[in-house]
């Protein structure tokens, strides 16, 4: 009896002993998971800003990152992006907050889907009087580094509260022009958002407010899997007060205006290297200003598109319209300048320009939700 106590005793201990041994083990796994999960955030945002920092130019910073498992997520918050130089006041990039995500239902269906929601961001392109002064494009090593940042091929972009912003400094007065309020919304970027979703899978749409509270809306449908560009894009600009704009109409058309509002539709399509258009500008009450300041250059200049706009002003609608047709292969832009003339001339002696755009119905909306939700 003795010696089966003791075997019993011996059995329960190696038991209890084995099963302290797992269960210290279980502990100590969930002891380094937890602390790579706080962990992970400031490693990924070193990692991070050292990514940024290797901007040829230029310096990046997040404040933080923070990281969903569930969502398969990550949040960065207060990005910048500056010119190294310290000579341009404005940062390059700036956002409150980009959420990058996986949608996991289209993961499990075999189609690798990513999201993008993007709050407050601003891009401000600066032309200076020098290269240090200056920041205007984003080239092959930009391109390298958002790759970095969301390596998974994005298929929904939506951004609340942009700003696009140029200055030139060069000018006098200085140029200073924005479109704020942006707002982008895009969806099947990468895969096909329906079973038959025709030529165009994807669909971008981009509102905002320009200078002189101009309401502008971009409609773009397009094949981003082509080989070559497939893309059909609206452009409409209604409601902007021209006097708003004098620092930029001054510094590239010299002229200056003392009333008048502007209005422009635009359409553009584009397949296999070949691209055609027109864009119909309206001008309605406009004024001119002529200052005995001025040179003689511009005095003249602006005379003559003054008379040029009383003569083609159409006498039913007192607008000044026409419509410019435009074409080309592959980048190279032929302008109809002739046949732009003439249809001024018609337009204001004929038959007044239509508003709105021509040939497509009105676009349909981009999809109003993410593929997932948020």
């Amino acid at each position: 009896m003795a010696n089966s106590d003791s075997r019993d005793f011996h059995t329960r201990s190696s038991r209890w002993g084995w099963s302290r041994r797992a269960l210290i083990c279980c502990f100590v796994v969930l002891a380094v998971l937890v602390i790579a999960r706080l962990c992970a955030p400031y490693v990924l945002k070193r990692a991070i800003n050292r990514r940024l920092n290797e901007i040829p130019n230029y310096a990046g910073h997040v404040d933080s990152i923070s990281l969903n498992l569930w969502r398969g997520a990550y949040d960065m918050r207060g990005l910048r992006i500056t010119k190294s130089s310290g000579k341009v006041p404005e940062p390059f990039v700036a956002a409150d907050r980009i959420d990058f995500a996986i949608y996991w239902r289209d993961l499990f269906r075999g189609r690798f889907v990513s999201q993008i929601y993007v709050k407050n961001i601003q891009l401000n392109f600066h032309r200076g009087k020098s290269e240090d002064e200056s920041q205007l494009d984003a080239d092959q090593r930009w391109r390298s580094v958002t790759h970095d940042l969301f390596p998974i091929d994005i298929t929904f972009l939506d951004i609340k509260g942009g700003v696009l912003r140029f200055v030139d400094s060069t000018q006098t007065p200085k140029v200073d022009i924005e479109i704020k309020d942006l707002s982008i919304r895009a969806v099947g970027l990468r895969n096909r958002t329906g079973d038959d979703p025709g030529p165009y899978p994807a669909k971008v749409e981009l509102t905002g407010t320009t200078v002189g509270a101009g309401q502008l809306r971009l409609y773009a449908k397009l094949e981003p899997l082509a080989d070559k560009p497939h893309f059909e894009i609206n452009l409409e600009l209604t409601k902007m007060v021209l006097p708003s704009l004098n620092d930029f109409l001054h510094a590239y058309a010299g002229v200056t205006v003392a009333q008048g509002r502007f209005e422009l539709y635009s359409q553009m399509a584009m397949n296999n290297g070949h691209y055609e258009g027109y864009v119909k500008p309206f001008f309605n009450d406009l004024r001119l200003v002529e200052s005995a300041d001025e040179p003689l250059g511009e005095r003249i200049k602006t005379r003559l598109f003054a008379l040029f706009a009383e003569f083609a002003k159409n006498g039913k609608t007192q607008q000044v319209a026409t419509r410019i047709p435009f074409s080309g292969e592959d980048g190279a832009l032929d302008i109809h300048t002739w046949k732009s003339i003439e249809n001024g001339l018609h337009h204001g002696f004929v038959k007044a320009l239509s508003h709105g755009f021509e040939g497509t119905a009105n676009p349909d909306k981009v999809a109003s939700a993410a593929p997932g939700g948020k």
